[in-house]
């Protein structure tokens, strides 16, 4: 049965970055879309991030409502939810929970208190007036989708039309050489040639609207498992997990006439670059040995191994040794962990 109006929780994780996430809380406070809260993840912020976030509640007169001490959403909508993270995950370079456990406190706080979609968003996002009330009504045309994201435009300094996300089809080598998916068109300025509804391998994991009760089903397919999102994963790329599992009981859908804008990469700047290129790392591997066969596997796995003996020359004489370190310690702590 079609839900008249029906309730989104904006899913939003923030570390130590209060400027971007009030930029994108201002962005989607604009919303013409009124059924809604927002859940805001602080993933072990300085202390300073964290006031100057609620210093801003308080000039705009939001009541930020303490998720830890709140077990059910109230019955008004635009509730705004906080939850802090004080713990640190227990692997190198970390400084917080990482990304999935993080979003999942929120995720698992949306399920619990039956919204029927999860709109799940970087703090480094912005977002137009349209986007939510588009993706639900996208959801709502199409009851077979299990999720829906926009097209993703570059915010370089300023909103620009240059494509950084349209969707993507994995051909039949890219989880073996991550640099073979279809239909990214990532850095083409858009003149309105990318259009309509699309279906995609994966989802947008920094920008994207699931349906509540196909995300509920998908912890089904792997019990006793608690996490909706899968915290093997420290950071990236856990969308394309999530993905595999999502498409089993439903469609993963790009709308092209609704878009959103990305500051990219905002948080290589705050954590560094070796520590990015470290979990991306055993995140590539790990997804290789969830999704891949036997034979994509060994291919893969070689793959990983060959790029390992390029960084480990390019060590040798490069001044910036940290993307390097951080690959090397990568492949490392994977084959001796995992």
């Amino acid at each position: 049965m079609k839900v008249k109006n029906p309730s989104v929780a904006v899913a939003i994780l923030s570390w130590n970055d209060w400027k971007n996430t009030t930029k994108l809380l201002e962005s989607v406070f604009k919303s013409d879309y009124n059924n809604y809260d927002i859940i805001v993840v602080d993933n072990n912020s300085d202390n300073y991030h964290f006031e100057q976030l609620l210093n801003w509640c308080k000039k705009k007169k939001i009541h930020a409502i303490n998720l830890h001490n709140k077990s059910t959403k109230k019955k008004d909508s635009k509730n705004f939810y906080i939850y802090r993270i004080l713990e640190v995950a227990n692997v190198p370079f970390a400084k917080n929970l990482g990304g999935t456990r993080g979003y999942n406190k929120a995720i698992n706080f949306a399920l619990k208190n039956n919204y029927d979609f999860i709109v799940k968003l970087d703090c480094d996002f912005l977002v137009t007036k349209n986007f939510i009330s588009g993706m639900v009504k996208t959801l709502q045309q199409n009851k077979n989708a299990a999720s829906v994201s926009p097209k993703v435009y570059y915010h370089l300094n300023k909103k620009t039309k240059i494509i950084w996300w349209k969707g993507l089809n994995f051909t039949k080598n890219y989880f073996r050489f991550h640099e073979t998916g279809k239909g990214n068109d990532r850095r083409v300025i858009d003149i309105g040639q990318f259009k309509g509804l699309i279906k995609t391998d994966s989802i947008c994991g920094c920008c994207v609207m699931i349906r509540s009760k196909i995300l509920r089903k998908t912890n089904k397919l792997h019990p006793p498992r608690k996490a909706i999102l899968d915290e093997d994963f420290f950071f990236g790329p856990e969308d394309m997990e999530i993905s595999q599992r999502l498409k089993k009981y439903g469609e993963l859908l790009v709308n092209l006439d609704y878009y959103t804008f990305h500051k990219v990469s905002q948080s290589i700047v705050i954590s560094g670059i070796k520590s990015r290129l470290y979990h991306e790392t055993i995140g590539w591997l790990l997804i290789i040995k969830k999704v891949c066969s036997t034979k994509d596997k060994i291919i893969g796995y070689l793959y990983f191994f060959v790029r390992g003996i390029r960084h480990l020359l390019r060590l040798l004489y490069k001044k910036d040794k940290d993307p390097h370190i951080g690959f090397l310690m990568g492949l490392k702590d994977y084959f001796i962990k995992y």
